[in-house]
């Protein structure tokens, strides 16, 4: 066994302690494991710039020296003012989730959530502070719990057959065992109604932010990062902004979802004047990223908090009509061009991925390890990032087999579950879900429902509002 896969496997095994465990002692000592294995599963992939590290700190020992220092004594502030001040960490939670920042790690270049990670890393030392005093809550996660940790569990075991593990790796190291670990401690400190509106507020100033960056780039011509999306403008009819994120997509599903999120402020509170004009100066500046992805993620989000207060007829008229309309749309589109012209090359990704699951059809070709087995006997079979999947359902059932798409669909069908169910905070977990779906939405033309924050820290929000019941039938009995 590789020490990814032992490193992932020990740290899932941890963190599904974390989520379906009720003991104290048994989330102490998965919490211990989930460390241990995070550890190792970073020793393996990150050994070269690590070993770079220590080069750059034997030629100036004084410097590297004080960084640590410093670095040390932030995270030492940071853990104190997430374990006294938890709305700040909910604040600092939502701050840093849209942050990236380029980085060679694991021996290849990515944008990593660097600030999310550090913010990470202060709830950690906060936690195992109140788990050593014997005082940490529990995360009430409930059936999303369960089917969290059996899909992390399985795309860790996957592992260990992986066409590509060391990629399966990356995947585990910063994004499903950091974001997994994220829902918990959300779900443990409880959010209360004042608390999560400094959570909109937070994500609302970061959007007025992003939008004016956009407005600045539209009317100057100059983008930053993203070399491609520069060139691509210089000879397209319109201009695409991508704000201050890489990806133009990326910025655009961050808008669609505080669109939605005040649309279900709007819809299910009041709808103010000012509060309209919010909404449609973001998504004007949302608009400009020319993301058809996000758009239908608006779409859907919006469909959503419709479907929670339209009569029953008016729902099933609108969706025979868009179904029509969608149909209509892309036979005109299509007429005189290619599948592929027409679904901006989906269809080539889509037919990779069915290619993957036709060679793997049981166990799937392992997390992370589409690229390679799709390109498997090909020309090129190292051109990778060429076979990127965009699709996240046909990714999951390529990579994780059949028992990896019912882990999947078993957790989506539990999150509905815990945001529609009876009970108080109807309302709430409706707006939630209706920003979850707008990111679900997102993900079936762009592959990163699991890469985005968004994804876990609003399903860690349903699942509060919907145990909120439970904790005060316990808190009464107590």
């Amino acid at each position: 066994m590789s020490g990814i896969a032992l490193g992932a496997i020990v740290a899932a095994a941890g963190l599904a302690l974390q989520l379906c465990a009720g003991g104290r002692s048994l989330r102490t000592a998965g919490f211990a494991a989930y460390a241990a294995g995070v550890l190792i599963l970073a020793g393996d992939l990150l050994h070269s710039p690590i070993s770079t590290m220590r080069t750059d700190a034997g030629r100036r020992p004084a410097l590297a020296a004080a960084g640590l220092l410093v670095g040390l004594i932030a995270i030492g502030v940071a853990a104190v003012i997430a374990h006294r001040k938890p709305t700040l960490a909910l604040m600092a939670v939502v701050a840093a989730a849209p942050g990236r920042i380029p980085l060679h790690a694991g021996g290849q270049q990515a944008n990593l959530l660097v600030p999310l990670y550090g913010v990470l890393l202060a709830i950690a030392l906060a936690h195992a502070y109140t788990l050593a005093l014997g005082r940490e809550q529990r995360p009430q996660m409930g059936l999303v719990g369960w089917t969290m940790a059996a899909l992390i569990g399985w795309s860790a075991i996957s592992l260990l057959w992986s066409a590509d593990s060391h990629q399966g790796g990356v995947q585990m190291l910063f994004f499903y065992l950091p974001f997994g670990y994220l829902a918990t401690r959300i779900v443990a400190l409880r959010p209360t109604l004042r608390q999560l509106r400094m959570m909109l507020y937070t994500d609302v100033a970061l959007a007025l932010v992003f939008a004016a960056v956009a407005f600045w780039q539209y009317e100057s011509r100059h983008l930053f990062w993203n070399q491609k999306i520069i060139v691509s403008n210089q000879y397209a009819s319109f201009f695409r902004v991508n704000s201050l994120f890489y990806d133009a997509s990326v910025y655009g599903r961050f808008m669609a979802v505080t669109i939605v999120l005040l649309a279900a402020v709007a819809v299910y509170r009041r709808a103010t004047p000012q509060l309209l004009g919010l909404m449609a100066l973001l998504f004007l500046a949302q608009y400009l990223s020319y993301s058809q992805s996000s758009l239908m993620a608006l779409a859907a989000g919006s469909l959503l908090i419709g479907a929670t207060i339209w009569p029953r007829r008016l729902l099933v008229g609108l969706a025979v009509a868009v179904a029509v309309v969608g149909v209509a749309g892309l036979l005109v589109s299509s007429h005189g061009s290619s599948t592929t012209q027409v679904t901006s090359g989906r269809s080539v990704l889509l037919s990779d991925g069915w290619h993957v699951i036709k060679h793997h059809p049981i166990d799937g070709a392992g997390l992370g390890g589409f690229a390679r087995a799709a390109l498997a006997g090909s020309a090129h079979p190292n051109r990778t990032r060429t076979a990127a999947s965009h699709t996240t359902p046909v990714t999951v059932l390529a990579e994780l087999g059949p028992l990896g798409l019912a882990a999947y669909l078993a957790l989506i069908g539990s999150i509905a579950w815990a945001a529609f169910r009876t009970g108080p905070e109807r309302l709430l977990r409706f707006g939630l879900a209706a920003a979850l779906a707008a990111v679900l939405t997102s993900s079936l033309f762009y592959n990163a429902y699991f890469e985005d924050p968004a994804s876990w820290i609003l399903t860690a929000l349903i699942v509060t509002m919907a145990a909120l019941p439970d904790i005060r039938i316990r808190q009464a009995r107590a």
